[in-house]
Protein backbone atom coordinates (compact mmCIF):
# COMPACT_ATOMS: atom_id res chain seq x y z
CA UNK A 1 0.00 0.00 0.00
CA UNK A 2 1.05 3.36 -0.76
CA UNK A 3 -0.22 6.26 1.30
CA UNK A 4 0.36 10.02 -0.27
CA UNK A 5 0.51 13.21 1.64
CA UNK A 6 -2.75 15.86 1.32
CA UNK A 7 -0.23 18.36 0.50
CA UNK A 8 0.81 16.97 -2.81
CA UNK A 9 -0.36 18.14 -5.77
CA UNK A 10 -2.44 15.60 -7.14
CA UNK A 11 -2.15 16.39 -10.24
CA UNK A 12 1.76 16.08 -10.14
CA UNK A 13 1.27 12.41 -8.90
CA UNK A 14 -0.23 9.28 -10.81
CA UNK A 15 -0.98 5.31 -9.63
CA UNK A 16 0.47 3.53 -11.63
CA UNK A 17 -1.49 -0.06 -11.93
CA UNK A 18 0.77 -3.26 -12.39
CA UNK A 19 -1.49 -5.81 -13.54
CA UNK A 20 -1.92 -9.35 -12.83
CA UNK A 21 -0.42 -9.07 -9.01
CA UNK A 22 -1.57 -7.42 -5.91
CA UNK A 23 1.79 -7.76 -4.42
CA UNK A 24 3.22 -4.62 -6.48
CA UNK A 25 1.68 -1.15 -6.14
CA UNK A 26 3.41 1.75 -7.96
CA UNK A 27 3.09 6.01 -8.18
CA UNK A 28 4.82 8.41 -10.16
CA UNK A 29 5.75 11.65 -9.40
CA UNK A 30 6.64 14.39 -11.66
CA UNK A 31 7.69 17.69 -11.03
CA UNK A 32 10.69 20.00 -12.63
CA UNK A 33 13.09 17.09 -12.26
CA UNK A 34 11.09 15.05 -14.38
CA UNK A 35 9.74 11.53 -13.22
CA UNK A 36 10.17 9.43 -10.17
CA UNK A 37 8.15 6.10 -10.71
CA UNK A 38 8.38 3.85 -6.93
CA UNK A 39 7.63 0.41 -6.53
CA UNK A 40 6.28 -1.12 -3.28
CA UNK A 41 7.28 -4.86 -4.13
CA UNK A 42 6.29 -7.69 -1.50
CA UNK A 43 8.15 -10.83 -2.48
CA UNK A 44 6.59 -14.13 -0.81
CA UNK A 45 9.17 -15.95 0.73
CA UNK A 46 7.88 -19.51 -1.36
CA UNK A 47 8.25 -18.12 -4.84
CA UNK A 48 9.64 -15.58 -6.65
CA UNK A 49 6.32 -14.30 -8.96
CA UNK A 50 6.40 -10.96 -7.89
CA UNK A 51 10.02 -10.22 -9.36
CA UNK A 52 8.84 -12.23 -12.68
CA UNK A 53 5.87 -9.76 -12.77
CA UNK A 54 7.81 -6.75 -12.13
CA UNK A 55 10.30 -7.87 -14.92
CA UNK A 56 7.60 -8.27 -17.67
CA UNK A 57 6.71 -4.88 -16.77
CA UNK A 58 9.27 -2.73 -17.63
CA UNK A 59 9.55 -4.79 -20.36
CA UNK A 60 6.61 -3.62 -21.67
CA UNK A 61 6.35 -0.37 -20.26
CA UNK A 62 9.61 0.78 -19.83
CA UNK A 63 9.43 4.09 -21.90
CA UNK A 64 6.59 4.70 -20.03
CA UNK A 65 9.01 4.78 -16.61
CA UNK A 66 12.57 5.14 -17.38
CA UNK A 67 12.14 6.46 -20.92
CA UNK A 68 14.80 9.82 -20.75
CA UNK A 69 17.66 10.65 -18.87
CA UNK A 70 15.39 12.96 -16.55
CA UNK A 71 13.22 9.77 -15.25
CA UNK A 72 14.07 7.89 -11.94
CA UNK A 73 13.10 4.91 -10.19
CA UNK A 74 13.25 3.11 -6.89
CA UNK A 75 12.31 0.16 -5.77
CA UNK A 76 11.36 -0.62 -2.03
CA UNK A 77 9.72 -3.16 0.18
CA UNK A 78 9.75 -6.42 1.70
CA UNK A 79 12.02 -8.69 -0.73
CA UNK A 80 12.46 -11.62 2.01
CA UNK A 81 15.62 -12.29 0.29
CA UNK A 82 18.94 -13.10 2.20
CA UNK A 83 22.43 -12.59 0.97
CA UNK A 84 25.69 -11.14 2.17
CA UNK A 85 25.54 -8.00 0.05
CA UNK A 86 22.78 -6.69 2.51
CA UNK A 87 22.74 -9.15 5.80
CA UNK A 88 25.34 -9.51 7.85
CA UNK A 89 28.04 -11.56 7.73
CA UNK A 90 27.74 -13.13 10.60
CA UNK A 91 24.02 -14.38 10.17
CA UNK A 92 25.53 -17.85 8.20
CA UNK A 93 22.18 -19.64 9.83
CA UNK A 94 20.38 -17.20 6.61
CA UNK A 95 22.44 -18.05 3.71
CA UNK A 96 21.83 -21.60 2.67
CA UNK A 97 21.79 -22.80 -0.78
CA UNK A 98 18.21 -22.31 -1.82
CA UNK A 99 18.58 -18.74 0.09
CA UNK A 100 20.91 -18.20 -2.17
CA UNK A 101 19.45 -19.41 -5.32
CA UNK A 102 16.40 -16.85 -4.68
CA UNK A 103 18.77 -14.28 -3.90
CA UNK A 104 20.83 -14.82 -7.34
CA UNK A 105 17.65 -14.21 -8.69
CA UNK A 106 16.71 -10.58 -7.32
CA UNK A 107 20.30 -9.74 -7.75
CA UNK A 108 20.02 -10.22 -11.62
CA UNK A 109 17.01 -8.39 -11.56
CA UNK A 110 18.87 -5.48 -10.03
CA UNK A 111 21.68 -6.30 -12.36
CA UNK A 112 19.38 -5.91 -15.14
CA UNK A 113 18.23 -2.19 -14.40
CA UNK A 114 21.57 -1.08 -12.84
CA UNK A 115 19.43 -0.54 -9.59
CA UNK A 116 22.00 0.21 -6.63
CA UNK A 117 21.47 -0.58 -3.16
CA UNK A 118 20.38 2.27 -0.66
CA UNK A 119 20.08 1.01 2.79
CA UNK A 120 23.44 0.38 4.41
CA UNK A 121 24.73 -3.22 4.71
CA UNK A 122 24.48 -4.79 8.42
CA UNK A 123 21.49 -2.73 9.17
CA UNK A 124 18.29 -5.15 10.50
CA UNK A 125 14.69 -4.38 9.55
CA UNK A 126 12.94 -7.29 11.16
CA UNK A 127 12.89 -8.91 14.51
CA UNK A 128 11.28 -12.46 14.39
CA UNK A 129 8.90 -12.51 17.31
CA UNK A 130 9.39 -15.95 17.94
CA UNK A 131 13.07 -16.59 17.47
CA UNK A 132 13.68 -13.10 18.62
CA UNK A 133 16.22 -12.46 16.13
CA UNK A 134 17.34 -9.96 13.56
CA UNK A 135 17.57 -10.09 9.82
CA UNK A 136 17.94 -8.05 7.20
CA UNK A 137 14.32 -9.01 4.36
CA UNK A 138 13.50 -5.42 3.67
CA UNK A 139 15.71 -3.01 1.78
CA UNK A 140 15.63 -0.30 -0.69
CA UNK A 141 16.87 -0.02 -4.19
CA UNK A 142 17.09 2.82 -6.42
CA UNK A 143 19.03 4.44 -9.79
CA UNK A 144 22.21 6.11 -9.78
CA UNK A 145 21.50 9.12 -11.12
CA UNK A 146 18.84 9.03 -7.61
CA UNK A 147 21.07 8.16 -5.02
CA UNK A 148 22.39 11.76 -4.59
CA UNK A 149 19.03 13.18 -3.95
CA UNK A 150 18.69 10.74 -1.33
CA UNK A 151 19.94 12.59 1.91
CA UNK A 152 18.51 9.83 4.21
CA UNK A 153 17.80 6.08 4.29
CA UNK A 154 17.61 3.84 7.17
CA UNK A 155 15.86 1.73 10.03
CA UNK A 156 14.43 4.17 12.64
CA UNK A 157 12.81 2.25 15.34
CA UNK A 158 11.34 4.99 17.48
CA UNK A 159 7.77 5.04 15.49
CA UNK A 160 7.57 1.04 15.14
CA UNK A 161 4.13 0.23 16.13
CA UNK A 162 3.19 -2.53 18.14
CA UNK A 163 2.39 -5.83 17.24
CA UNK A 164 4.54 -5.64 14.24
CA UNK A 165 7.67 -7.52 13.59
CA UNK A 166 9.33 -4.66 10.66
CA UNK A 167 10.90 -1.78 11.41
CA UNK A 168 9.97 1.20 9.89
CA UNK A 169 12.76 2.21 7.22
CA UNK A 170 12.71 6.18 6.36
CA UNK A 171 13.64 7.45 3.25
CA UNK A 172 13.98 11.33 2.52
CA UNK A 173 14.82 13.04 -1.27
CA UNK A 174 15.22 16.46 -1.84
CA UNK A 175 13.56 16.75 -5.24
CA UNK A 176 10.81 19.75 -5.77
CA UNK A 177 7.60 18.98 -5.54
CA UNK A 178 4.50 20.99 -5.79
CA UNK A 179 2.12 21.52 -2.96
CA UNK A 180 -1.17 22.73 -2.54
CA UNK A 181 -1.66 25.36 0.06
CA UNK A 182 -3.04 24.85 4.05
CA UNK A 183 -6.61 25.95 3.78
CA UNK A 184 -7.20 25.37 7.65
CA UNK A 185 -11.03 24.65 8.48
CA UNK A 186 -13.70 26.48 10.88
CA UNK A 187 -14.42 24.71 13.93
CA UNK A 188 -17.65 25.61 14.63
CA UNK A 189 -17.56 23.00 17.09
CA UNK A 190 -16.37 25.90 19.45
CA UNK A 191 -18.33 28.74 19.11
CA UNK A 192 -19.67 31.79 21.39
CA UNK A 193 -22.78 31.50 19.79
CA UNK A 194 -24.16 34.92 21.87
CA UNK A 195 -20.97 36.80 20.08
CA UNK A 196 -22.14 35.41 16.47
CA UNK A 197 -25.79 36.21 16.62
CA UNK A 198 -25.06 39.41 18.16
CA UNK A 199 -22.30 40.64 15.04
CA UNK A 200 -25.13 38.86 12.58
CA UNK A 201 -27.17 40.98 13.51
CA UNK A 202 -25.22 44.13 13.43
CA UNK A 203 -23.85 43.06 9.56
CA UNK A 204 -27.70 42.37 8.76
CA UNK A 205 -28.47 46.22 9.90
CA UNK A 206 -26.18 47.66 7.67
CA UNK A 207 -27.92 45.57 4.75
CA UNK A 208 -30.70 47.86 2.80
CA UNK A 209 -34.03 47.93 4.01
CA UNK A 210 -36.10 44.51 2.88
CA UNK A 211 -38.17 45.66 -0.44
CA UNK A 212 -40.25 43.61 -2.53
CA UNK A 213 -38.33 41.87 -5.13
CA UNK A 214 -39.88 41.69 -8.69
CA UNK A 215 -36.46 40.74 -10.87
CA UNK A 216 -33.86 38.62 -11.14
CA UNK A 217 -30.95 41.08 -10.44
CA UNK A 218 -33.08 42.25 -7.35
CA UNK A 219 -33.10 38.32 -6.43
CA UNK A 220 -29.60 37.65 -6.88
CA UNK A 221 -28.39 41.27 -5.34
CA UNK A 222 -30.42 40.03 -2.26
CA UNK A 223 -28.93 36.93 -1.76
CA UNK A 224 -25.22 38.12 -2.39
CA UNK A 225 -26.04 40.92 0.67
CA UNK A 226 -26.87 37.76 2.68
CA UNK A 227 -24.24 35.58 1.65
CA UNK A 228 -21.77 38.03 2.65
CA UNK A 229 -23.31 39.07 6.08
CA UNK A 230 -23.01 35.40 6.89
CA UNK A 231 -19.17 35.09 5.60
CA UNK A 232 -18.03 38.02 7.35
CA UNK A 233 -19.57 36.84 10.34
CA UNK A 234 -18.59 33.30 10.40
CA UNK A 235 -14.75 34.36 9.48
CA UNK A 236 -14.61 37.08 12.71
CA UNK A 237 -16.52 34.63 15.07
CA UNK A 238 -15.53 31.39 14.26
CA UNK A 239 -11.73 30.02 14.82
CA UNK A 240 -9.80 28.48 12.89
CA UNK A 241 -8.15 25.27 13.26
CA UNK A 242 -5.79 22.82 10.90
CA UNK A 243 -6.74 19.35 12.64
CA UNK A 244 -4.20 16.34 11.60
CA UNK A 245 -5.19 13.94 8.85
CA UNK A 246 -4.38 11.05 11.49
CA UNK A 247 -6.71 12.80 14.43
CA UNK A 248 -8.78 10.67 16.17
CA UNK A 249 -11.69 11.22 18.31
CA UNK A 250 -10.60 9.14 21.16
CA UNK A 251 -7.48 10.31 21.54
CA UNK A 252 -6.64 11.62 24.45
CA UNK A 253 -3.27 13.28 26.22
CA UNK A 254 -2.23 10.07 28.32
CA UNK A 255 -2.19 7.88 24.65
CA UNK A 256 0.34 11.11 23.63
CA UNK A 257 2.65 10.57 27.00
CA UNK A 258 2.49 7.21 26.60
CA UNK A 259 3.63 7.17 23.04
CA UNK A 260 6.33 9.78 23.36
CA UNK A 261 7.69 7.24 26.00
CA UNK A 262 6.96 4.15 24.08
CA UNK A 263 9.18 5.75 21.04
CA UNK A 264 12.24 6.32 23.50
CA UNK A 265 11.92 2.58 24.50
CA UNK A 266 12.14 1.80 20.80
CA UNK A 267 14.86 3.65 19.91
CA UNK A 268 16.88 2.86 23.15
CA UNK A 269 16.21 -0.77 22.41
CA UNK A 270 17.46 -1.39 18.98
CA UNK A 271 20.41 0.66 19.95
CA UNK A 272 21.06 -2.14 22.58
CA UNK A 273 19.84 -5.12 20.14
CA UNK A 274 23.42 -7.12 20.42
CA UNK A 275 22.78 -7.20 24.39
CA UNK A 276 20.29 -9.60 24.80
CA UNK A 277 19.64 -9.05 28.75
CA UNK A 278 19.66 -5.74 28.60
CA UNK A 279 16.50 -4.02 30.55
CA UNK A 280 15.27 -2.23 27.68
CA UNK A 281 13.87 -5.02 26.04
CA UNK A 282 11.50 -6.02 28.85
CA UNK A 283 10.68 -2.71 29.35
CA UNK A 284 9.78 -2.46 26.00
CA UNK A 285 7.65 -5.66 26.00
CA UNK A 286 5.60 -4.34 28.44
CA UNK A 287 5.03 -0.67 28.05
CA UNK A 288 3.58 -1.99 24.58
CA UNK A 289 1.17 -4.14 25.82
CA UNK A 290 0.03 -1.73 28.25
CA UNK A 291 -0.01 1.24 25.59
CA UNK A 292 -2.01 -1.53 23.41
CA UNK A 293 -4.56 -1.83 26.31
CA UNK A 294 -4.62 1.58 27.00
CA UNK A 295 -5.71 2.54 23.13
CA UNK A 296 -8.23 0.02 23.30
CA UNK A 297 -10.16 1.05 26.82
CA UNK A 298 -10.47 4.60 25.15
CA UNK A 299 -11.89 3.48 22.08
CA UNK A 300 -14.47 1.71 24.32
CA UNK A 301 -15.34 4.08 27.06
CA UNK A 302 -15.53 7.14 24.02
CA UNK A 303 -18.07 5.09 22.43
CA UNK A 304 -19.76 4.18 25.43
CA UNK A 305 -19.39 8.29 26.24
CA UNK A 306 -20.83 8.86 22.75
CA UNK A 307 -24.11 6.55 23.29
CA UNK A 308 -25.11 8.11 26.64
CA UNK A 309 -24.53 11.54 25.75
CA UNK A 310 -26.24 11.35 22.12
CA UNK A 311 -29.58 13.13 21.47
CA UNK A 312 -32.12 12.01 19.32
CA UNK A 313 -30.91 12.98 15.98
CA UNK A 314 -27.77 11.05 16.51
CA UNK A 315 -29.34 7.75 16.66
CA UNK A 316 -29.10 7.72 13.11
CA UNK A 317 -25.44 8.56 13.11
CA UNK A 318 -24.83 5.80 15.25
CA UNK A 319 -26.74 3.34 13.30
CA UNK A 320 -25.16 4.63 10.18
CA UNK A 321 -21.96 4.00 12.06
CA UNK A 322 -22.58 0.30 12.50
CA UNK A 323 -24.74 -0.73 9.74
CA UNK A 324 -22.66 1.08 6.98
CA UNK A 325 -18.77 -1.21 5.75
CA UNK A 326 -15.59 0.46 7.39
CA UNK A 327 -13.72 2.98 4.89
CA UNK A 328 -10.08 3.96 4.51
CA UNK A 329 -10.82 7.04 6.30
CA UNK A 330 -8.54 8.39 2.80
CA UNK A 331 -8.97 11.57 1.01
CA UNK A 332 -10.84 11.42 -2.16
CA UNK A 333 -8.83 11.77 -5.12
CA UNK A 334 -10.30 11.69 -8.95
CA UNK A 335 -8.30 9.07 -10.55
CA UNK A 336 -6.53 9.86 -14.04
CA UNK A 337 -9.16 9.85 -16.00
CA UNK A 338 -8.56 8.68 -20.29
CA UNK A 339 -10.92 10.32 -23.07
CA UNK A 340 -10.51 8.98 -26.95
CA UNK A 341 -11.02 11.48 -29.59
CA UNK A 342 -12.54 10.52 -32.76
CA UNK A 343 -10.03 8.79 -34.65
CA UNK A 344 -9.54 7.14 -31.32
CA UNK A 345 -6.59 7.98 -30.27
CA UNK A 346 -6.29 7.91 -26.07
CA UNK A 347 -5.82 10.88 -24.38
CA UNK A 348 -4.81 10.83 -20.55
CA UNK A 349 -6.22 13.98 -17.92
CA UNK A 350 -4.37 14.20 -14.97
CA UNK A 351 -5.10 18.01 -14.35
CA UNK A 352 -7.73 18.59 -11.78
CA UNK A 353 -9.06 21.50 -14.41
CA UNK A 354 -9.18 19.66 -16.98
CA UNK A 355 -10.56 17.15 -15.41
CA UNK A 356 -13.99 19.36 -13.92
CA UNK A 357 -13.89 20.46 -17.49
CA UNK A 358 -14.10 17.27 -18.80
CA UNK A 359 -16.83 16.07 -16.25
CA UNK A 360 -18.89 19.82 -16.99
CA UNK A 361 -19.49 18.76 -20.92
CA UNK A 362 -20.19 15.06 -19.84
CA UNK A 363 -22.65 15.73 -17.50
CA UNK A 364 -23.86 19.09 -18.77
CA UNK A 365 -23.69 18.91 -22.50
CA UNK A 366 -25.21 21.53 -25.01
CA UNK A 367 -28.81 21.05 -25.88
CA UNK A 368 -29.90 19.97 -29.26
CA UNK A 369 -29.46 22.63 -31.96
CA UNK A 370 -32.44 21.25 -34.52
CA UNK A 371 -35.38 20.14 -32.27
CA UNK A 372 -39.35 18.89 -33.81
CA UNK A 373 -40.77 21.28 -32.18
CA UNK A 374 -42.35 23.93 -35.21
CA UNK A 375 -41.60 27.35 -34.23
CA UNK A 376 -43.63 29.67 -33.02
CA UNK A 377 -45.49 26.84 -31.22
CA UNK A 378 -48.58 27.65 -28.74
CA UNK A 379 -48.69 25.56 -25.99
CA UNK A 380 -51.95 24.10 -23.78
CA UNK A 381 -52.34 25.73 -20.15
CA UNK A 382 -50.45 23.39 -17.80
CA UNK A 383 -52.60 21.16 -15.44
CA UNK A 384 -53.67 23.51 -11.93
CA UNK A 385 -51.83 21.86 -9.04
CA UNK A 386 -53.99 19.10 -7.22
CA UNK A 387 -56.39 20.49 -3.71
CA UNK A 388 -54.19 19.67 -0.75
CA UNK A 389 -54.62 15.99 0.54
CA UNK A 390 -56.77 16.44 3.91
CA UNK A 391 -56.08 14.01 6.73
CA UNK A 392 -59.83 12.41 6.63
CA UNK A 393 -58.49 11.23 3.26
CA UNK A 394 -55.36 9.73 4.50
CA UNK A 395 -57.16 7.49 7.14
CA UNK A 396 -60.08 6.70 4.66
CA UNK A 397 -57.44 5.48 2.36
CA UNK A 398 -55.62 3.87 5.14
CA UNK A 399 -56.30 -0.05 5.08
CA UNK A 400 -56.89 -1.51 8.90
CA UNK A 401 -54.30 -4.12 9.83
CA UNK A 402 -54.57 -7.38 12.02
CA UNK A 403 -52.02 -9.76 13.23
CA UNK A 404 -53.05 -13.32 12.23
CA UNK A 405 -50.08 -16.15 13.02
CA UNK A 406 -50.99 -19.44 11.60
CA UNK A 407 -49.93 -21.64 8.21
CA UNK A 408 -50.36 -20.06 5.12
CA UNK A 409 -52.00 -22.56 2.27
CA UNK A 410 -49.98 -22.02 -1.30
CA UNK A 411 -52.56 -23.74 -4.31
CA UNK A 412 -50.92 -23.36 -7.52
CA UNK A 413 -50.00 -25.32 -10.40
CA UNK A 414 -46.43 -25.43 -10.19
CA UNK A 415 -46.35 -25.79 -6.56
CA UNK A 416 -48.54 -26.70 -3.31
CA UNK A 417 -47.94 -26.73 0.24
CA UNK A 418 -47.82 -24.64 3.71
CA UNK A 419 -45.82 -21.65 4.35
CA UNK A 420 -45.63 -20.54 8.27
CA UNK A 421 -45.84 -16.66 8.69
CA UNK A 422 -45.33 -15.05 11.94
CA UNK A 423 -47.19 -11.98 11.22
CA UNK A 424 -50.11 -11.74 8.46
CA UNK A 425 -52.02 -8.37 7.43
CA UNK A 426 -55.31 -8.43 6.91
CA UNK A 427 -57.15 -5.39 5.16
CA UNK A 428 -61.38 -5.19 5.45
CA UNK A 429 -61.46 -6.04 2.00
CA UNK A 430 -60.22 -9.66 2.45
Amino acid sequence: MIWVSSLLETKSWENINVPNTNDITAIQLRGTYGKLTIFNIYNDCTHSNSETTLRTFLRTQGRRIIGGNDDYMLWAGDFNRHHPLWDRDEDTRLFTRQAQRDAEKLIELLAEHDMAMTLPKDIPTLHHMSSKRYSHPDNVFCMPNLRESITRCEVDASPHPTCTDHFPIVTHLTIPQARTPANPNYNFHDIDWELFWKTLKTHLFELPPPDEITTAEQLNKASENLTHALQNTIASCVKRSNPRPDAKRWWNGDLTAMRKELNKLRADSYRNRALTDHTSHNELRRKSNTYGEAILLAKKQHWENYLEEMTPDDIWTANKYLKEPIGNGGNPRIPTLRIKDEQGTETKVNDNRDKANLFAASFFPPPPVNTNVPANFTYPQPIPNPPQITKAQIEKSSPKTLPVQGLLVLESPVRSGYLPFSALTVTETG
